[in-house]
């Protein structure tokens, strides 16, 4: 069933949501609950250290968790393990839960030592193999070089909206010259399925910071650019990282890769910016766009 209502961010409270899992899901029996509310999209609740329940905070955020659930019954045989929804009610409110998956966020570690980049490998390669059906199967955006390009001017205008009172009167312009030295040149086989969003709590990995234990939050998902992943896993790591990764998955045809992750690694942090200046925290964002600045952006 489809579910009408949505739990919209200003009735999640706390006595709300155990009452919800507990009409939803008696037997669960809630010892513990551990809430957590700073996510953009979802509030997540986890369950007596057990389960993890995911809650939309708008109406787009329950589309991509829908979407995001119908991808990942897609990806049988995937490397390391993935959200498996085994509680989803047939209630008017929105909501997803899934055992949780042991780990701690990748930027937890230091380096990415050979057991990491083995991982990080196999889900490169995982991902790159898989057809467009399978995009189209689950409902995600699918983009081409033209529609890819477009997306990423209209995410510059996005930001320049709301953060050209507090850049230099150069910093976009010479952003939109970066972009179209780093896309325009990108082929067909740049594209296949990518997860979207592969930064650091994410990617779950082992106490002992040598395997990856799982990826979690596909919510973002598109049939895009493979680059867009390795520039997001590799972030706050070695460049080399990013390069042996290009050497690995890059085409023959496809000759601006590095330009492409040095592009979104340099824009990732005016998501953040950009999402604390619409809500007023001004200073923060100043903070960010000035450590862009400073690093030549």
């Amino acid at each position: 069933m489809l579910h009408q209502r949505l739990l919209m961010e200003e009735e999640l409270t706390a006595s709300g949501l155990i009452d919800l899992i507990n009409e939803s899901f008696p037997s669960l029996r809630i010892s513990k609950i551990t809430i957590n509310n700073r996510g953009w999209d979802n509030l997540v609740a986890i369950v007596n250290d057990a389960v993890v329940f995911r809650f939309p905070k708008n109406p787009g955020a329950e589309k991509n968790m829908k979407s995001e659930i119908k991808l990942i019954r897609e990806l049988s045989g995937f490397p390391v393990s993935l959200p498996n929804y085994t509680h989803i009610p047939d209630s008017k409110r929105f909501f997803a839960g899934y055992p949780i998956i042991p780990g701690v966020a990748l930027n937890n570690a230091s380096t990415l030592g050979k057991g990491l980049m083995r991982d990080i490998k196999a889900i490169l390669k995982y991902l790159r193999n898989l057809d467009i059906s399978v995009a189209r199967s689950a409902g995600i955006p699918i983009y081409d070089k033209d529609s890819w390009l477009e997306l990423h001017q209209g995410l510059l205008d996005s930001f320049e909206q709301s953060l050209s009172g507090i850049t230099e009167p150069s910093f976009f312009p010479e952003l939109r010259r970066e972009l179209i030295d780093a896309i325009s040149g990108i082929s067909g086989e740049c594209f296949s399925l990518a997860h979207g969003d592969l930064y650091r709590g994410n990617v779950l990995i082992s106490q002992r910071h040598d395997r990856i234990s799982g990826i979690i939050d596909w919510g973002d998902a598109f049939y895009g650019d493979y680059a867009f992943d390795i520039a997001a896993v590799t972030l706050d790591f070695s460049s080399r990282h990013s390069m042996e990764l290009v050497r690995e998955f890059s085409p023959e045809s496809d000759e601006t890769a590095i330009k492409r992750i040095s592009y979104y690694s340099k824009v990732e942090p005016l998501y953040l910016a950009d999402n604390l200046m619409r809500k007023g925290h001004t200073s923060e964002a100043k903070r960010i766009v000035y450590e862009i600045m400073k690093k030549g952006g």
